[in-house]
């Protein structure tokens, strides 16, 4: 009887332990979320101050009309930093992956105000407040939603192997309805990829990214915004 006691007392404190441990993982995500998107506001913010001055500031946008250079400088830059942040295993090194973040988070403005300066402000604001909405809607629909994205990793890879073919043969053939065709494929993408990389960050499927990796998350959510918002001001903006 003694034993029977004993043994049941001990099954309560491996219970007990084992909720205590849950409602640390919990509060760990909680926190990681919260971090993440706090990098990622900065990050919209630091990338809609560039926006605007590209198309305010006559100075910056004739620099970046007069040196086409920059653009493809940028572009490599981009490659570079993601690279070394990404596959240098860099993202949990503080200050550093902060570091680079915000390099990567420059580049990437200065990459997409080349594009929107070819576009009405009102436009572009247009665009940028139906982004917003359809984010704000994927990731409502990416919390709720008992549909686990994270397993669709392999499919969303050969979607964008698709789109990379379908953009380089864009290259030689200029037809409106084929680059709108592109955009449309490549703002699906994106959606798909902003459920997919929200239910990662949020942990609660079968696959989640560590809570060490908190830049790793913010960088994908952030790249997922920026590009959506730019096929989408490509689909309804109304250039200069």
């Amino acid at each position: 009887m003694a034993e029977m006691i004993e043994m049941k007392n001990d099954n309560e404190e491996l219970m007990e332990d084992k909720i205590e441990d849950m409602e640390t993982q919990k509060m760990m995500r909680r926190g990681f979320i919260r971090k993440v998107y706090g990098i990622i506001f900065f990050q919209l913010l630091i990338t809609t101050a560039v926006i605007y001055l590209s198309m305010t500031n006559d100075i910056f946008m004739k620099f970046i009309i007069y040196n086409s250079w920059a653009l493809y400088v940028s572009a490599v830059a981009t490659i570079i930093v993601f690279i070394v942040l990404v596959c240098g295993k860099l993202t949990r090194k503080v200050p550093v992956n902060y570091f680079l973040l915000f390099t990567l988070t420059l580049l990437e403005a200065f990459l997409a105000s080349y594009t929107t300066m070819y576009f009405e402000p009102i436009s572009v604001l247009t665009c940028a407040g139906l982004t917003m909405l359809i984010v704000c809607g994927l990731t409502i629909y990416a919390c709720f939603t008992k549909r686990d994205m994270t397993l669709m990793g392999g499919f969303l890879f050969i979607l964008s192997l698709i789109l990379l073919f379908l953009g380089i043969i864009g290259i030689f053939f200029t037809s409106y309805f084929y680059q709108m065709l592109i955009n449309s494929i490549g703002a699906l993408l994106m959606s798909l990829y902003l459920i997919y990389d929200t239910q990662l960050v949020l942990g609660d499927k079968k696959e989640l990214i560590s809570v060490d990796d908190y830049i790793m998350g913010a960088l994908m959510i952030y790249l997922d915004i920026i590009n959506l918002f730019l096929y989408i001001l490509k689909i309804f903006g109304k250039k200069k």
